[in-house]
């Protein structure tokens, strides 16, 4: 990975004003605060994945531009979505609070994205001249997980579903409440739906089909519409 300083000027200010962590910083502050920082940097093409290094496990991870899928992967090679960062959405939502040391970590990109990767000590350990600002960033830090806490929480409830199809449904029900609209897209391919859900790919296919023929949802690739509400109300 790539220093970001080597590559950083006044154009990446824009898209690092939109972000949660910055939020409320100025141009000047955001500009100190990176030259203090120092951050690694990857821009990851689309459809590429890359393999997070262990040492950078714990650093506060970023996409300011571009959507990214975060996987776990296993020992057998299986791979396992742990988090959709998407541009517009939850860009600057931070996952890496979360303790994955030491375990295998893969970024892969559905569109050209710009990845930064933040020592958490910087933000931490008080610099005098830039301590009004480390304390800005820490309390938006704060504010970015409570919809990481969000989405954890959702996504056990999603798996604790006895079944494929109230998985599907409670999945569906979670993001038509989100958008406050039964016409939605959701995030996900089908074969990471599948991980998401932790599903065989052809049973959820199977099971979206019945859904369909129920008369329960609609659905053309990533474009849902719901039905019949009684399912889904919000």
């Amino acid at each position: 990975m790539k220093r970001f300083i080597e590559i950083f000027t006044e154009e990446h200010i824009p898209l690092l004003e939109r972000q949660i962590l910055f939020s409320g910083l100025s141009a000047e502050d955001i500009s100190l605060f990176i030259q203090h920082s120092n951050p690694f940097f990857e821009n990851i093409q689309k459809g590429q994945t890359f393999q997070l290094p262990n040492e950078h496990m714990r650093m506060i991870g970023l996409v300011f531009k571009g959507n990214i899928q975060i996987f776990s992967v296993g020992y057998d090679g299986s791979r396992t979505i742990l988090k959709s960062i998407r541009e517009g959405e939850t860009s600057g939502i931070l996952y890496s609070t979360l303790d994955y040391y030491n375990s295998v970590i893969e970024l892969t990109a559905d569109t050209d994205a710009y990845f930064m990767l933040i020592d958490p000590n910087s933000i931490f350990i008080v610099e005098k001249s830039l301590a009004v600002i480390q304390h800005n960033i820490l309390v938006n830090l704060l504010a970015s997980q409570r919809q990481v806490f969000i989405d954890i929480s959702q996504h056990m409830m999603i798996l604790s579903q006895r079944s494929i199809r109230d998985k599907v449904l409670k999945y569906l029900q979670i993001t038509s409440n989100r958008v406050h609209s039964y016409s939605f897209k959701i995030i996900f391919s089908r074969e990471e739906l599948a991980s998401y859900l932790a599903v065989d790919r052809a049973s959820l296919s199977r099971t979206l089909g019945e859904l369909k023929k129920e008369g329960i949802i609609d659905f053309k690739k990533n474009k849902f519409k719901i039905l019949d509400s009684r399912y889904f109300m919000y």
